[in-house]
């Protein structure tokens, strides 16, 4: 109840009561006066004053309670004020007012109120509309890779510089007059693991078609490092009917970081599947072990259909083009790596990117480069196109002599 109504009640009630206790004195001190008689008269007798003295007392009593009333009015109104400082010193604190409105209600409440509010309806908005920091998060992400490919670009077009102004004897490739044997690697173990075993029966489509159980096999599978289990991956990143899964054993085999991993890895680079592809292409640079080695080891298997699908989907990966720009790096080892693949291509028969190179490519260094490798491996297939660079005008006389002299090396393996 108001405070200040409750006080107006008190005093009405108050005075009422006053009131009533003056009107009852008045009439206990009035003397009724007898019908005027024959007789002597009485005696004066003193006037009675007790109802003044009765209202007297009643209006100290009403003034010492209106005073208790006041002094408690005023404690309560105190004791209000702290509590109301010490709440706004909480919410300066907090940084938020603790009687504010509750947000999250009033939302709730604005929803459920739209129609009643006018809101108009038919708009084609999408229904859930992607978070701020994550639009935020996305347009950083590619600002960053829009940086990091043009910061990409430029490195590569000041080493291209670099490389045109060395000489071509001076580079590492001319000490590359063989191509050495790989080294062997340490084969994985045999796992005889019923759950090991149970996956590996599980992740084979043609046995198991629910894809929800494969790729749960899949996951079993990735516990174990084992030559089983790395097999059985295998099939499933070049055979697995679903791309999902196929996508999923490659970057498994990537983090086995083993030799035997490589060839699967890069079979995977010719998928049909963009998320494979890219996946593959992803786990060939960060395989720790020397690809150098792995290159010449798919060249020793003297597999000719290995060796093309090897071939093509190096091709398929953009490795080629790449390796082609490496051979006249001043690292050793990345130009020897570069040298290995690219002699990989030549023994499967795959030379029209590297016979378009040496046309047209816009570095000297490259086409001899390339030139040298041909000389180095001295596979027949290739002589039908040496013959054809030495008949195009476009090639000056330096090329057409390392021409020339790459022929003449093939004769002298013959002779």
């Amino acid at each position: 109840m108001n405070k200040s109504l409750l006080r107006d009640r008190i005093i009405f009630l108050a005075s009422l009561i006053l009131m009533f206790s003056v009107e009852m004195l008045a009439q206990a001190g009035t003397v009724r006066v007898p019908t005027p008689q024959k007789t002597a008269a009485p005696p004066p007798q003193p006037a009675d004053d007790t109802w003044w003295y009765v209202t007297i007392f009643v209006l100290i009593l009403g003034l010492i309670g209106a005073v208790i009333w006041w002094q408690k009015t005023k404690k309560t109104k105190a004791a209000e004020a702290d509590t109301n400082a010490k709440k706004q010193a909480n919410a300066n604190k907090n940084g938020w007012d603790a009687e504010s409105v509750d947000a999250d209600k009033e939302m709730e409440w604005y929803r459920k109120n739209q129609k009643v509010m006018g809101k108009k309806e038919g708009n084609n908005y999408p229904k859930k509309f992607p978070k701020t920091s994550q639009v935020l998060n996305k347009k950083a992400s590619a600002d960053q890779e829009e940086e990091k490919t043009e910061m990409i670009s430029i490195e590569r077009e000041v080493l291209r510089e670099k490389m045109m102004k060395i000489q071509f004897p001076q580079l590492p490739l001319n000490t590359f007059t063989e191509i050495k044997p790989s080294k062997s690697y340490d084969l994985l173990p045999i796992s005889n693991n019923e759950d090991l075993l149970s996956a590996v029966e599980q992740a084979q489509d043609e046995f198991e078609e629910d894809e929800e159980v494969r790729d749960l096999a899949v996951r079993i599978l990735a516990a174990f490092k084992t030559r089983n289990s790395i097999e059985s991956l295998s099939q499933i990143a070049l055979y697995d009917v679903s791309s999902n899964l196929r996508s999923k054993a490659v970057t498994i085999l990537t983090e086995v970081d083993h030799e035997s991993v490589f060839e699967t890895i890069l079979l995977a680079c010719a998928d049909p599947t963009r998320e494979v592809r890219a996946a593959a292409a992803r786990g060939l640079f960060r395989l720790s072990f020397d690809r150098a080695d792995a290159w010449t080891r798919i060249a020793e298997a003297n597999d000719e259909f290995l060796m093309r699908q090897a071939a093509r989907a190096a091709i398929e990966a953009d490795l080629v083009k790449r390796s082609f720009d490496r051979l006249v790096h001043d690292d050793l080892k990345i130009a020897y790596e570069a040298f290995t693949l690219t002699a990989l291509m030549i023994k499967a028969n795959e030379v029209e990117h590297l016979f378009e190179t040496i046309e047209n490519h816009r570095d000297n260094n490259v086409k001899l480069a390339l030139l040298h490798v041909l000389a180095v491996v001295k596979d027949e297939t290739t002589l039908s196109s040496l013959y054809s660079l030495l008949e195009q005008d476009s090639l000056s006389p330096e090329l057409k002599e390392k021409v020339d002299e790459t022929i003449k090396s093939f004769e002298m393996v013959a002779v």
